[in-house]
């Protein structure tokens, strides 16, 4: 059943969103490794970061921290009013658009309203195929200047929701939310088309690491790996 009234659909945007937040109040927030200056959200200084994020995971960055200093890339299609009214129920900023239509103009303009801010993109995202990059965060990534951050998060106990391609999980009561991020990326400016796919094959790679260094870590495989405690989620 497709919900018509906006005013309807605000109320349970901002129910969901309460809720979710309820269960995040319970959970513990862990970084794996020693990243905590490149966490999302955090103030960087001058330094402002691309956030890659796989579209089953978009749940964590949202109630993480208390307060955000990002804002989230999402479609310009009809279906993502939902998303933007989540996302403004949380507390984190939305922009609509596309990181592959209108060119070097379009990110501009785009990252013009996303100045002083992080922004969270999800580059298997709106459609998928799940878990497969795509170049349109390279392309924003070489126009704007700005680093790629790749991300993973993950949980000790979820529900998992399945979508038309993907699945969003939630995180039980009381689990424990393990987040790890990598390096920056730098994109270079002016790339060739060749040059695109393959930093798109180098985020997608480093994607997958932090996947399997996550699987690794909740299967108790490496205990060597530093955990660090942050703090309970907002």
């Amino acid at each position: 059943m497709k919900i018509k009234s906006r005013a309807l659909l605000g109320i349970l945007n901002s129910l969901i969103v309460f809720v979710i937040r309820m269960i995040f109040k319970t959970t513990r927030l862990e970084f794996i490794g020693d990243s905590l200056d490149r966490c999302p959200f955090a103030d960087t200084g001058s330094d402002r970061f691309l956030y890659s994020v796989w579209h089953d995971s978009v749940i964590p960055p949202l109630f993480c921290n208390v307060e955000h200093n990002s804002v989230a890339l999402i479609s310009q299609h009809r279906d993502a009013d939902t998303i933007e009214a989540m996302l403004k129920a949380a507390g984190m900023g939305a922009i609509r658009g596309s990181t592959t239509r209108g060119g070097a103009s379009a990110m501009k303009k785009l990252m013009k309203s996303a100045e002083g801010k992080h922004v969270v993109i999800t580059p298997d995202g709106p459609r998928g195929p799940h878990h497969t990059m795509k170049s349109g965060i390279v392309f924003l990534a070489s126009h704007s200047g700005r680093s790629i951050i790749p991300n993973a998060f993950a949980a000790s106990r979820c529900w998992k929701f399945q979508g038309s391609w993907t699945s969003i999980w939630i995180p039980k009561p009381f689990a424990t939310v393990y987040y790890l991020v990598g390096n920056p990326i730098h994109v270079p400016e002016d790339i060739s088309r060749e040059e695109m796919r393959e930093y798109t094959d180098l985020v997608q790679e480093k994607m997958e690491e932090l996947e399997r260094e996550l699987e690794r870590h909740l299967a108790g495989s490496v205990p060597e790996q530093p955990t660090v405690p942050y703090r309970k989620a907002a």
